[in-house]
């Protein structure tokens, strides 16, 4: 009897509950599109449907029918006078689209990544390497270094001489390790019947010439920074170590050579189109400081001239 009467109650409570639940809750048509300009408040998009963002710091995206366009939205670059004059654009300092296009589609050409029309170091560095790549020692548009440039590129004292020689073989360091007193760095390399591999400051620059040809280079290179300049004047490799590691600053130096006290040509992972500049050391990058190696012997000469711009 009384299982029953509980059957009963419990089937009336289900028939009330079912009769308090409007008809077709679960398959209820989706509301109207919101109007013309408008969002639907509907909290954020899926993930299916969230477009994820695609420009970099220096570009914007723009869609027209469909297609998206990269703007240009950075402004001007650290080198975008230097780029628009090699570029043969109308020398303002400023980002106009035109500019952008141009300096995009050279980045494009080069492989430079990302394609932004960005007129930064990296493609500043890449148009010196092809201006400097027929003829390293003519700085063309450049024109001079804007140092006190001393006697012209011929007429520089011979280290074979004696009258300017760079360390002996090795040990001089700080003011004693540079050329002979009254003697500057020139405008340019030196030619000479031997081997010298020459550092140019100010285009960032270094390749190996003997005589009226190129053995190596040129290639982009980073020379030290501010309060640590890579010094200038005649040298000579004087210690070759492949796998060096600097006890200074505890880190490798792989394929390194050092031509004045502690500073060296050699390599150095990542990037060496940075502001900063090196702590007054040659950096190449790896297969470039690789091959310079193969190249340079020791005793042979080197030559520093310029200065690194900012420093």
């Amino acid at each position: 009897m009384m299982s029953r009467r509980m059957a009963c109650r419990v089937t009336a409570v289900l028939l009330a509950v079912a009769a308090a639940v409007p008809v077709g809750t679960a398959t209820a048509a989706p509301g109207p599109p919101p109007p013309a300009g408008g969002r639907a408040l509907t909290g954020p998009a899926s993930p299916a449907t969230a477009s994820p963002a695609t420009t970099s710091p220096a570009t914007a995206g723009r869609t027209t029918a469909g297609r998206t366009t990269v703007v240009c939205a950075a402004g001007r670059g650290p080198y975008q006078r230097q780029v628009e004059r090699w570029l043969r654009l109308a020398v303002d300092g400023r980002q106009s689209a035109a500019d952008c296009e141009a300096v995009r589609a050279f980045q494009a050409r080069q492989g430079i990544k990302p394609a932004n029309g960005y007129a930064g170091p990296v493609t500043w560095a890449r148009m010196r390497l092809l201006s400097a790549r027929t003829a390293p020692t003519d700085t063309g548009a450049e024109g001079a270094t804007g140092d006190a440039a001393g006697p012209a590129a011929g007429a520089v004292p011979d280290p074979a001489s004696g009258s300017a020689a760079g360390p002996a073989s090795g040990a001089a360091t700080g003011g004693a390790s540079g050329p002979a007193a009254g003697i500057v760095a020139s405008a340019g390399c030196p030619v000479r019947s031997y081997r010298v591999a020459c550092v140019d400051l100010k285009r960032q620059l270094t390749w190996v010439q003997k005589g009226g040809k190129t053995l190596f280079g040129p290639v982009a290179m980073r020379s030290g920074g501010a309060g640590h300049r890579t010094r200038t004047g005649w040298f000579r490799i004087y210690w070759k170590h492949k796998n060096h590691w600097s006890s200074l600053y505890n880190a490798p130096m792989p394929y390194a050579q050092f031509f004045s006290g502690g500073q060296a040509f050699h390599a150095v992972s990542g990037s060496i189109h940075t502001t900063g500049g090196s702590m007054g050391c040659v950096n190449l990058r790896l297969a470039d400081a690789r091959k310079l190696w193969s190249v340079l012997k020791t005793r042979d000469h080197v030559y520093v001239w310029g200065r690194r711009p900012g420093s």
